[in-house]
């Protein structure tokens, strides 16, 4: 398989996890705490990714104890990750060249996706704020 075809199999999930792991956030834990992946997703990532050599991963041994939210946890040590020569390549190479390739009108579509986001938001919360009142009204009728 050509590096380009390996390239190609990077997901934006992928990719978020490979820069975590670039910038020292290289166990799993430390990932889903930095970013809006699940435990699950971070696995699943840490095997595709390992599977198609931009990573490598270490299982360690023994309990780690860290502080989640103001308490202190203790649980089984996470997976460690680093990255290959290829890791870093697809880093260095072609994350950014996927970034500076969007045109204008890649930028435009973009932009009204945001928006048609952000209008969907406002109903959303709208809609809920009038099911919160009448959950409230039932509750208060028993």
């Amino acid at each position: 398989m050509s590096k380009d075809q390996v390239f190609q199999k990077v997901r934006g999930k992928d990719e978020a996890v490979l820069h975590c792991i670039e910038s020292g956030d290289n166990d799993i834990q430390l990932i889903t705490s930095s970013t809006t992946l699940s435990n699950s997703e971070v696995n699943y990532c840490y095997r595709k990714l390992e599977e198609i050599g931009l990573i490598q991963v270490e299982k360690q041994d023994g309990m780690v104890e860290r502080v989640i939210d103001g308490t202190t946890q203790v649980f089984e040590a996470p997976k460690k990750a680093e990255l290959t020569p290829l890791g870093e390549d697809y880093l260095q190479n072609y994350s950014n060249e996927m970034a500076e390739s969007f045109s204008e009108e890649g930028r435009e579509e973009l932009a009204k996706k945001v928006a048609e986001l952000e209008n969907d938001v406002e109903e959303l919360k709208s809609a809920f704020e009038v099911f919160r009142r009448q959950v409230n009204e039932r509750l208060s009728q028993s």
